[in-house]
């Protein structure tokens, strides 16, 4: 059966870094999300964008993983779909959001959606109080090891 991982968290938490290391070090492949949400066209329903892409990669990987915030009516729509035909993992990232602001600040934005500062801020605290049923929980306030993080991901 093919495994589905979605790592959630705030914005800077460390969601992107955490799927390289993933992506680099196992047979888990990861699939960004934001770069496919900056190239929708007008109209276009980004969850169902982010979906079809996902089952794209299953046509070449068993395990995949995507990165999100894992907030509002259109993440539980795909979520449930995606539960409905693969197997999902849901593993929280949890940062400190003062840190997650500092970090969205200074990174390169080049692949990231642009949003201001209150904007993240606004996200962050939606992404800081969503209660999935955990699979694993990344503590990102170390931050974490490459080595923790890898073994969270191969202990699911």
């Amino acid at each position: 059966m093919n495994l589905q991982y979605a790592v959630i968290g705030p914005k800077g938490a460390g969601k992107t870094y955490i799927g390289n290391k993933v992506n680099k070090n196992t047979d888990i492949k990861f699939l960004r999300v934001e770069p496919i949400w900056l190239k929708l066209t007008p109209g276009e329903n980004g969850w169902k964008r982010v979906e079809k892409e996902i089952d794209k990669e299953f046509q070449q990987h068993s395990k995949v993983m995507i990165e999100s915030l894992g907030a509002g009516e259109g993440f539980n729509q795909m979520h449930s779909s995606l539960r409905n035909k693969y197997e999902v993992k849901l593993v929280k990232v949890s940062a400190d959001l003062e840190d997650c602001l500092r970090k969205v600040r200074n990174r390169d934005n080049s692949d990231h959606i642009p949003v201001s500062d209150e904007k993240v801020e606004e996200y962050n605290q939606i992404a800081g109080s969503i209660n999935h049923k955990w699979d694993a929980i990344i503590d990102n306030n170390g931050p974490a090891t490459d080595e923790d993080i890898l073994r969270v991901i191969e202990s699911i």
